[in-house]
């Protein structure tokens, strides 16, 4: 992978039974239970046997509906630092999910616009 490269991508929705419908339709997806702790949090996107994305029940919380693009950085904690300078906000700080699916963090670039970046450690 490398630093600027679009990696994954979360669509969250107030209806996930009909998201899951509509783009299994429309794109073949299939999906698969997402629970790296324990809780299922929604179901990772499959295609062509690859896992590309997150669908997940969202009703206006704090990541709000819609789909977020997450970009690959090498150096999540520079990258972080590095978007505060240039005038993002820091939604959701640096965490670790897992070591399999590696550590993320939820900016707002100075437009408004949410973005994710995404690392294999924290």
């Amino acid at each position: 992978m490398k630093t600027g490269a679009v990696e994954w991508f979360d669509i969250r929705t107030p209806d996930p039974a009909t998201a899951k419908h509509f783009y299994a339709e429309l794109f073949g997806w299939t999906y698969r239970d997402f629970a790296p702790l324990g809780d299922v949090l929604g179901v990772t996107i499959w295609h062509d046997d690859r896992e590309i994305g997150l669908l997940s029940e969202s009703a206006g919380t704090a990541g709000g509906v819609g789909t977020l693009l997450y970009v690959f950085v090498e150096d999540l904690a520079a990258a972080v630092h590095k978007a505060a300078e240039l005038g993002a906000v820091v939604r959701q700080a640096p965490s670790m999910m897992d070591e399999e699916s590696g550590a993320f963090a939820e900016l707002v670039d100075p437009t408004g616009v949410p973005i994710g970046v995404w690392s294999t450690t924290l």
